[in-house]
């Protein structure tokens, strides 16, 4: 027998102990849209022309904290509002609902890569979900660290990635 350790049969010592405990790194403080006095004015700035968002974007729940997108990768935009929510999937507690089609909705736009996200998830085409404006299926966007969402939308194959700017957030201060 060898006395190499990529070969042996035990674990290396605290190596139970370490998966076991919850990770360690500090948690950022989230802070919800409705938290700022003016709303979507106090989250935005204005950049080269455009409105972006002036914090880091976070997963909403407080034991998560995950960086979803970094500060200034953004647009916002103010658009038809889309139904990402399934019958057969309650929506969320943390997650407040969307306005009805066709109210509008602030959300933030990130094109043209989902490299541009720090930390989301995709799911597959829903298909129990009513299609995009221009016909195509829809993937929603989660939280890639605790699956929390739908957080926002892109249509199948699509270069445009629309979190709702209520349903993320805000790393101030």
């Amino acid at each position: 027998m060898t006395s190499d350790p990529l070969f042996s049969s035990q674990p290396p010592a605290g190596l139970w102990e370490a998966l076991q405990s919850s990770s360690s790194r500090p948690r950022l403080h989230s802070r919800p849209l409705s938290s700022f006095e003016h709303g979507i004015s106090d989250v935005s700035e204005l950049t080269d022309g455009e409105t972006t968002n002036r914090y880091d974007l976070l997963c909403p729940r407080a034991q998560c904290g995950s960086i979803v997108l970094k500060k200034g990768a953004a647009v916002m935009k103010e658009r038809e509002s889309l139904q990402i929510e399934s019958s057969d999937i309650p929506t969320h507690p943390l997650l407040p609902p969307l306005p009805s089609v066709p109210e509008s909705s602030q959300w933030w736009l990130v094109t043209p890569t989902p490299m541009a996200f720090e930390n989301v998830g995709f799911s597959r085409p829903v298909e129990s979900l009513p299609l995009s404006p221009s016909g195509k299926k829809l993937k929603l966007l989660a939280c890639a660290e605790c699956d929390l969402g739908p957080l926002g939308w892109s249509e199948e194959g699509g270069s445009e990635f629309w979190l709702a700017c209520s349903r993320v957030g805000y790393r101030s201060g």
